[in-house]
């Protein structure tokens, strides 16, 4: 378990948990309000987390409603009261369990932490990034190395396009939190893209790609 903090915002990771998930805790340092990014399984990993960060956070923001990572939705929101923020398009939200829709362009507030809503999807139809200042949680979309998992080639390009017009945009320096495993920074990505982007591929490229491998 760790935290950072940056500026106003702080950050506590946990885990892995579950399917190897993250578990990220936001928080207002000014407030002391905070909220889950994502809910992953093995609930008491994530109480664990909040005791360790000291704060209850009252949300929840869905970067994408793949089962490893809604699977402590309801948990969380019995123990805490949280409210279920995210896109009504990912398809495979808990019924009943959504308070709160957004779209692209929209922004949420953690205290008075102000965090981007930003569309990306590919992953799933509408994996969500949340941004704030340098900082962006990228669910499963983006990870050091290479991009998610895509089940198809049309949608690997969706997802390369989301990757390449939406996070690519953002500065250099910028932390991408991503769902599983360890961080990168926008400026090493897209440097390793470069190289991908360089070679010729199959036509019907997707599945687990790698930026130096594939």
């Amino acid at each position: 378990m760790e935290k950072l903090v940056d500026g106003d915002l702080g950050i506590v990771r946990a885990g892995p948990a579950g399917f190897g998930n993250n578990i990220y805790i936001v928080i207002d340092e000014a407030s002391g309000e905070a909220a889950f990014i994502d809910a992953p399984d093995e609930v008491e990993k994530s109480i664990a987390a909040v005791e360790f960060a000291g704060v209850e956070p009252s949300t929840i923001l869905l970067t994408h409603s793949h089962q490893d990572h809604t699977a402590s939705i309801i948990a969380l929101k019995e123990r805490y009261g949280c409210r279920l923020i995210a896109d009504p398009e990912e398809p495979w939200i808990p019924e009943g369990t959504l308070d709160e829709a957004i779209t692209d362009g929209d922004t949420v507030k953690v205290g008075g932490l102000t965090f981007d809503v930003v569309s990306i999807p590919g992953h799933t139809p509408a994996s969500t990034a949340f941004i704030h200042g340098s900082h962006a949680f990228v669910g499963d979309t983006l990870f050091p190395g290479g991009p998610g998992h895509s089940r198809s080639n049309e949608l690997f390009q969706q997802e390369i396009t989301s990757i390449t017009t939406r996070l690519y945009a953002l500065a250099d320096d910028t932390t991408v939190w991503p769902g599983h495993g360890g961080n990168t920074t926008i400026g090493a990505s897209k440097a390793e893209y470069e190289v991908f982007a360089s070679r010729d591929h199959a036509p019907d490229l997707h599945g687990d790609v790698l930026w130096l491998e594939s």
